[in-house]
């Protein structure tokens, strides 16, 4: 019976095509033709095994299509043994039958586990996909300043530390001086035609600090990333987290309370809208943090160029990922010392890497990141782009199939993203490949004062990137 056994387990149905000809089908059907469905559908598809792993519904199919094999295998082997043992007898020799339906079985039902396990994890990290973009740059326009002649004083805002300058009337014997209302800051003009870069997908890339230790979460990495669809050709471009002034588009709330521009750093927006809950309902996109919308639609304006989606990425989560991806090797120019090890962090880095190639676990990835002993916040975002870039390249299938649980659950509380997975799999290829990205550039000094920023000079810059993608001409910074 052992054989036969066997064959039920392989080929479930098999045996009984003679005697229940219609369970054999329907056992085949289960246990053999749809896994090899979904499989054929994986390889016919032509969608990258990235974006195969993130797919909420595929995983949902290969989760069903395991019971089913299973179940299967388990009626076939049920109805074999009820064929040769009608009386229930037990043999010495049957025990090998429940080995081997253990040893087939059992990687099954640990696969379906895993597979329903990931699947929950990575449901959290897909779940807001808005159809319109966060910011739209064509259809923001720039709202008239009225000067008033009242005799109301300056008054504060609410929120804010600052107050708006307001008309004024000041009469000193026959002479009658009128203070007006300063003008708004204009708006900046990139100067490019929309038509222009009209197949360019700009993605705003966030990386948050929250962590242990820490109140709240700072956008302190912030990149923005634009893919030429048709050419495949892709630009970088980091923001620094200290930008000054950042502005916000008219009519919005935080243009209400900060009209002169932001008087804070760039990387506080996230917090003080997420901190707020006027702010929070006046910044409610149906599955996106207020915070992203916020701090897309500020960087969208300040510089000229619509923002289509996100990916937001904390980054005390993000050497968790790294971890469950075995790692990753990043070439260090220079001898850099490192930074204070964070809260919580899983282990001691050395006070310096470098130069050369270093194989970082996450612990020590997030210190390369961090580090600004060495130089300064602006070779910060460099090292960001490049760990980005390193990373991307480095995601193999036998790393993530290895570790499939643990780098679902790493990406399920690490990442949020408004990109479909198919999106963020074709993102990550093009920012890994060897020739895709042809324009990286830092905002930062010499090239912008991030202190005394002119935001016209720099949405001229990100439009100049932009062009660049689309004649494949370099843009000259």
């Amino acid at each position: 019976m052992l054989s036969e056994i066997a064959v039920a387990v392989l080929i479930p149905g098999w045996q009984a095509r003679q005697r229940h000809r219609w369970l054999a089908i329907a056992l085949f059907c289960a246990g053999v033709l749809v896994p090899l469905a979904i499989a054929v559908y994986a390889i016919a598809s032509g969608r990258n095994w990235v974006a195969l792993t993130l797919d909420s519904g595929y995983l949902a199919w290969t989760m069903f299509g395991g019971m089913l094999a299973l179940l299967a295998r388990l009626v076939s082997v049920a109805e074999v043994w009820h064929v040769n043992r009608p009386d229930r007898s037990w043999n010495p020799g049957d025990g090998w039958a429940v080995v081997l339906v253990i040893a087939v079985c059992a990687p099954m039902l640990i696969g379906v586990v895993q597979v329903g396990r990931a699947r929950a994890s990575i449901a959290p990290a897909f779940a807001g996909q808005p159809d319109e973009p966060l910011f739209d740059a064509s259809a923001t326009t720039t709202s008239s300043v009225a000067t008033s002649t009242t005799t109301s004083t300056t008054e504060p805002v609410a929120g804010t530390s600052t107050s708006i300058p307001t008309a004024s009337t000041t009469t000193i014997g026959p002479t009658t001086t009128t203070t007006t209302v300063p003008p708004k800051p204009e708006r900046p003009q990139s100067g490019v035609d929309p038509a222009l870069v009209a197949d360019v997908t700009n993605v705003l890339l966030l990386g948050g600090d929250a962590g242990p230790g820490r109140g709240g979460l700072r956008t302190d990495t912030m990149m923005l990333f634009s893919l030429h669809r048709p050419s495949g050709r892709a630009s970088l471009v980091s923001i620094p987290r200290d930008l000054d002034g950042l502005l916000f588009p008219p009519g919005t709330a935080l243009e209400e309370r900060y009209p002169y521009g932001f008087t804070e750093i760039a990387n506080a927006v996230y917090p003080i809208v997420s901190s707020r809950p006027e702010l929070r309902d006046a910044y409610e996109v149906e599955g996106v943090q207020p915070g992203v919308v916020a701090t897309a639609q500020a960087i969208g304006y300040s510089l000229d160029v619509t923002i289509h989606d996100y990916v937001l990425i904390d980054m005390q989560g993000f050497l968790e990922l790294i971890d469950a991806l075995g790692g990753v090797t990043v070439y260090v120019p220079k001898v850099l010392p490192m930074p204070g090890n964070v809260p919580g962090a899983r282990s001691e880095y050395p006070d310096t890497i470098g130069p050369g190639l270093i194989h970082m676990d996450g612990t020590t990835a997030l210190g390369y990141v961090r580090s600004r002993k060495a130089d300064s916040d602006y070779q910060r975002t460099a090292r960001q782009r490049h760990l980005l870039e390193a990373l991307a390249t480095q995601i193999s299938f036998n790393d993530v199939a290895l570790r499939f649980s643990r780098v679902a659950s790493a990406i399920g509380g690490t990442l949020r993203t408004s990109l479909s997975p198919d999106e963020l799999a074709d993102m990550l290829n093009v920012i890994g490949g060897q020739t895709a990205i042809v324009e990286s550039v830092g905002l930062v000094p010499p090239l912008v004062d991030v202190d005394h920023p002119d935001f016209g000079e720099m949405a001229r810059i990100v439009g100049a990137v932009r062009v660049a993608l689309v004649t494949g001409q370099p843009s000259g910074y």
